[in-house]
């Protein structure tokens, strides 16, 4: 099965916290592991693990943040599976 991105934005390397262009779908991908944080203005939603060279599409609201321990690929997206 394939599956397609439609990047809706420039993918931007993204550690500190950031709405990537208010988006409400991320594409993020990784070559090392990375813990994924989401936050909104009351703090922390949720984290994940995201394992080496993997990607994965978080879904936030238009202000809530993403932010990684180390250095990921963010891009706002639309996404069909």
């Amino acid at each position: 099965m394939s599956n397609i991105i439609k990047p809706t934005a420039n993918q931007i390397s993204l550690t500190t916290a950031n709405t990537v262009y208010n988006a409400q779908l991320v594409f993020i991908s990784t070559t090392a592991t990375a813990v994924i944080t989401t936050a909104n203005a009351s703090g922390n939603i949720g984290s994940f693990t995201l394992p080496a060279n993997q990607w994965m599409f978080v879904a936030k609201g238009p202000t809530d943040t993403v932010s990684a321990n180390i250095a990921v690929y963010a891009t706002s997206s639309a996404y069909r599976g």
